[in-house]
């Protein structure tokens, strides 16, 4: 199903392509996937229809095709840049992530959106140098945008340290870099993550919200070994102020990446909110193995809200075992199976998932994760995906993790 300036209807979503972007049509994923409101670019690549990589070992011009094709999708949906409110960002080298947010510079002129930014192992195919997933929120009303002076070290950078859109708000990664640019707290994970989780409250703040509006935290850390003592020494006490019901917890995804913008920086924390009235309410199935054991929900949504946010998903039984042991293919397929679990306690399906977010040990894994997809994805009208190969996963064993965004 040819997808080139189309738009198709699957489910509950709209799905858009534009010209570059027919290799899609064969996959259980879309370009571009609109649910209401809110679309979601998936992570553009710099490929041809062919799946050829777009100049080779040169990352402006990578990059710039990457915009390119983002402008396309946004027109084909009937939105423009200005109508983007969160970016995120991979590139191969992590030296070279202020590159791309110099040439985005020509894309975005005002009311810049959230960005986040890590470095990635590898996408499709070898040779990806960037890869960038944008979210536009199309509904009325204007778009405001929330920078502290404590991010004063981004300078001329498209980006703002928050972006709200109606109820939505997107904050960019948080990490310890003070005002002049200099990473703080050396070596100290904790302490560092504290810095962070500091930073995104204090947009949150600024937009009119609390930490009870923030539906989901993702971060990317330098060594993942650190994660763990940010998470039970810094979130679920400092942050979650001793919440420890799962019925009440915001989702959170976290894996390691090869590296961040400067040396010395450990981790970088983003966060997804609802302003709208009412509480945060959660569901965390039976298949989720922390179910009843930590502060985190299977996926999450504010009472008067649409949004879910789906924490990221892995291959591990309630008793903490791996599912699947080295089956790539068998680990996808009981992640899958945990997303629609999770939909269906909000009275959704799968129809409902607008975007997802894939992290593969192995880059070569996205195509047997395509293929087991396919069995719960309309080809050419599945959501928006982004798929990326990181280093590190929570847990050894962990072939994936796979985050997701719905509308209900």
């Amino acid at each position: 199903m040819p997808l080139s300036g189309s738009e198709v209807t699957g489910g509950a979503r709209s799905v858009f392509g534009a010209e570059g972007l027919d290799w899609y049509a064969s996959l259980p994923a879309a370009p571009a996937a609109r649910i209401g409101d809110l679309l979601v670019i998936s992570g553009q690549v710099p490929l041809d229809d062919r799946m050829n990589v777009v100049a080779p070992g040169d990352l402006v011009a990578q990059a710039r095709y990457v915009f390119d094709s983002i402008g396309r999708l946004l027109s084909a949906a009937g939105a423009s840049f200005d109508d983007v409110v969160d970016v995120i960002a991979f590139t191969q080298d992590p030296r070279q992530i202020g590159t791309v947010l110099d040439v985005a510079r020509a894309y975005f002129e005002r009311d810049y959106p959230a960005w986040s930014t890590a470095s990635f192992l590898g996408s499709y195919v070898p040779g990806v140098l960037v890869c960038v997933q944008a979210i536009a929120q199309l509904g009325p009303g204007p778009k405001e945008c929330f920078t502290p002076d404590s991010l004063s070290w981004w300078g001329s950078r498209p980006v703002s340290g928050g972006c709200r859109k109606g109820d939505l708000l997107f904050v960019s990664a948080q990490s310890a870099i003070d005002p002049d640019g200099n990473v703080r707290f050396p070596g100290d994970h904790c302490a560092q993550a504290r810095a962070s989780y500091e930073g995104i409250l204090e947009i949150v703040g600024m937009a009119g919200g609390s930490v009870d509006d923030i539906l989901d935290f993702t971060s990317f850390h330098q060594d993942l070994r650190g994660a763990d003592a940010t998470f039970t020494d810094v979130y679920m006490p400092e942050v979650l102020k001793g919440e420890t019901s799962d019925e009440r917890a915001p989702s959170t995804s976290h894996v390691g990446t090869p590296g961040l913008e400067k040396p010395g920086q450990l981790g970088a924390f983003r966060a997804v909110a609802d302003l709208s009235p009412g509480p945060r309410t959660a569901f965390t199935p039976e298949l989720n193995w922390w179910k009843n054991v930590l502060p985190l929900a299977g996926g999450v949504k504010k009472e008067n809200g649409r949004l879910v946010t789906v924490a990221g998903q892995v291959a591990c039984a309630a008793d903490q075992s791996i599912v699947a042991p080295g089956d790539t293919g068998g680990q996808v397929r009981y992640i899958l199976t945990e997303i629609r679990e999770v939909l269906e306690g909000f009275g959704g399906s799968l129809d409902n998932v607008l975007g997802i977010l894939s992290f593969h040990k192995d880059p070569r894994a996205w195509e047997e994760a395509m293929q087991v997809a396919a069995e719960v994805f309309p080809r050419g009208a599945g959501p928006a995906w982004t798929a990326v190969s990181m280093p590190a996963l929570w847990m050894e064993g962990y072939l994936h993790e796979i985050a997701a965004i719905a509308v209900v």
